[in-house]
């Protein structure tokens, strides 16, 4: 797993810290533009800093769900699988990309990230009870 450069991850942890205020304050949409400017310190190929690029997407589609923007969760989670090359593959990524396909009503493509998700987390994936809605579809 590579790390960021002092200088880079100085600056990433700063944004970090500001876009966590901006959130605490319920401002969401200022929290997301500074996920996207840290997402833009990240070098490429962004997965191989694998803690910080795979938490930024999740935090960035966790507070698209808050506003119920699952377009802009939509263009995230299809970078979510540029991410997290190191970490253990538990279907948390298809997992994700199956609950924004199921709010965006693409209920075919949800079915089948859910089933993969499934599968690698031996189903884990459902476990919270947040996640009711999305494993009453899958079992359907």
């Amino acid at each position: 797993m590579a790390t960021l450069l002092p200088q880079i991850k100085e600056k990433f942890e700063n944004i970090i810290n500001e876009s966590n205020e901006k959130f605490k304050d319920a401002n969401y949409d200022e929290s997301i533009f500074l996920l996207e400017e840290a997402w833009d310190l990240i070098p490429s190929p962004k997965g191989l800093y694998s803690e910080e690029s795979y938490h930024l997407v999740k935090d960035i589609i966790d507070t698209c769900f808050i506003k119920n923007d699952f377009k802009k969760a939509k263009e995230w989670a299809d970078k979510i699988f540029l991410t997290g090359f190191d970490r253990i593959d538990s279907g948390g990524k298809e997992f994700i990309s199956g609950k924004v396909a199921f709010e965006l009503g693409d209920l075919e493509t949800a079915k089948e990230f859910f089933r993969i998700a499934n599968d690698k987390s031996e189903g884990r994936c459902f476990g919270s009870p947040k996640n009711a809605k999305y494993l009453k579809f899958f079992k359907s």
